[in-house]
């Protein structure tokens, strides 16, 4: 419920959220955000295992790279409703993988749109492996 008015609010101010389709763009305040907000929403990062291992990931992220969304469903939550936010390095990858979790039913999607190197520059903690 708090998270559907933080949308709502930010969909009346220009410049923070956009909608691509059936899934929200947003900064990085605003994922920050949600990822307080919801401690429960599973955290994806579509990048490669290299990227990952390289470059850091957000604390207790899943690594499933975007080419192997569809393969490895079984990853992902059962509740198609459940919330899903994901980034990948620069916000490319992340639309294409929104649109396959979209085509796969997921609902309830939330995307970086500035990746992992919008994150890092807004000195945003990375964890590293």
């Amino acid at each position: 419920m708090r998270l559907l008015a933080i949308l709502l609010l930010l969909l009346l101010l220009p410049g923070c959220l956009s909608n691509s389709g059936d899934w929200a763009r947003v900064d990085v305040e605003t994922f920050d955000q949600a990822i307080s907000d919801n401690p429960d929403a599973f955290l994806l990062d579509v990048r490669t295992q290299s990227e990952w291992e390289q470059d850091g990931h957000l604390e207790d992220a899943t690594l499933i790279p975007h080419t192997e969304l569809e393969s490895r469903e079984s990853e992902l939550p059962d509740d198609k409703d459940s919330l899903i936010l994901l980034y990948c390095r620069s916000g490319n990858r992340s639309q294409t993988a929104s649109q396959t979790l979209v085509d796969m039913g997921f609902t309830n999607l939330m995307e970086l749109e500035v990746g992992i190197t919008g994150w890092k520059n807004a000195d945003k903690p990375v964890v590293y492996e």
